[in-house]
């Protein structure tokens, strides 16, 4: 049976919107903008609205994908709860730990569900593979984690500067622009005990947010996760390495084949290989699936804002002491 089309408010029309409203109409759905602006009309022929207001009313809306800068989330939010209209949420949910918590208390309390976040790493093919293979591991002993690409050439098309990843003001920071690391390492391991992190800007990169993030997170059990976040790195990089009781597994996205080894001196064996041809733009086609679904009433949220509480809690922590300089418990978040 064919899904019914629905009626979807992109709000905010950066990189990442234009990328959900392609997949929306490329499946049939209907798509309007929400925009902050007059300036600069969109070239693809699609309804604006300027006020959030009247781009819900009166049935104009079936469900919202929230694209505006993460300092701009919140009130989009309040209002469509209110409403009561389902939305897609992109990370993180806020840029402050504060706002992700009445974010998660405005839910609680009013009972909607009808949300997703989008954390589309949850639906790349290879982390859903070592999140299965994870047991098969045993204790896990330690992880590296890394994300790090130039920022200049993030976004070919646009200057850098002028991007809500440049500007603190809009929320931007390479802490909260790759937190998608943060939340897959929390899928992976759960919540560390304590955290030892370094955020800051180190480069000549005419920005005014960190371009760099390390972390030590240590966990009851005695193991430890470094992660490493950055906008310098002149080769793609990003992928993990997780050494364990039963062997050591890695990925990288270049490539992106996973390899196990089960002990030292045997040959790595790819234990996962991607689909030839396969297109990163697959994981927001199926965020979006879902997010259908939830409109539809035809499945559940992948992710709860509990879980993007535990994600932020983790950068909190983070950032928390690298301002302070010291070791920060997770309790005290």
């Amino acid at each position: 049976m064919r899904e019914r089309l629905v009626k979807l408010l992109v709000i905010g029309y950066g990189s990442i919107g234009r990328k959900h409203a392609a997949n929306a109409r490329a499946t049939g759905h209907e798509v309007a903008l929400l925009r902050h602006s007059k300036e600069n009309p969109n070239q693809d022929g699609l309804r604006e609205y300027y006020s959030l207001e009247e781009a819900v009313a009166n049935g104009k809306t079936d469900g919202a994908i929230i694209c505006s800068p993460t300092s701009r989330h919140l009130p989009d939010v309040e209002l469509l709860v209110e409403r009561r209209i389902p939305f897609l949420l992109e990370k993180p949910p806020a840029a402050e730990m504060e706002s992700t918590l009445q974010m998660e208390k405005l839910l609680l309390q009013s009972g909607f569900g009808e949300y997703a976040i989008g954390f589309n790493l949850r639906y790349y093919p290879a982390l859903l593979f070592i999140k299965d293979f994870l047991p098969q591991l045993g204790k896990v002993y330690s992880a590296r984690i890394a994300a790090g690409y130039y920022l200049p050439n993030w976004r070919r098309d646009v200057d850098y500067r002028e991007t809500s990843s440049a500007k603190k003001e809009l929320g931007g920071g390479v802490h909260i622009e790759l937190v998608h690391e943060i939340d897959y390492l929390v899928w992976f391991f759960g919540c560390p005990e304590k955290v030892s992190g370094y955020i800051n800007h180190v480069s000549d990169l005419e920005i005014s947010t960190a371009d760099i993030c390390a972390a030590l997170l240590r966990y009851r059990d005695d193991s430890v996760v470094e992660l490493h976040l950055d906008y310098l790195s002149h080769r793609y990089l990003r992928g993990c390495q997780i050494v364990a009781e039963n062997g050591t597994l890695e990925w990288e996205m270049n490539g992106g084949s996973v390899y196990h080894t089960e002990r030292a001196g045997r040959a790595s064996e790819e234990v996962f290989s991607p689909t030839p041809g396969y297109d990163f733009n697959e994981t927001y086609v199926e965020e979006l699936k879902d997010f259908i679904g939830i409109i539809q009433g035809r499945t559940e949220s992948r992710m709860e804002m509990s879980d993007c509480v535990k994600t932020m809690r983790v950068l909190e922590a983070i950032r928390l002491s690298s301002e302070k300089e010291e070791w920060v418990s997770l309790g005290d978040i």
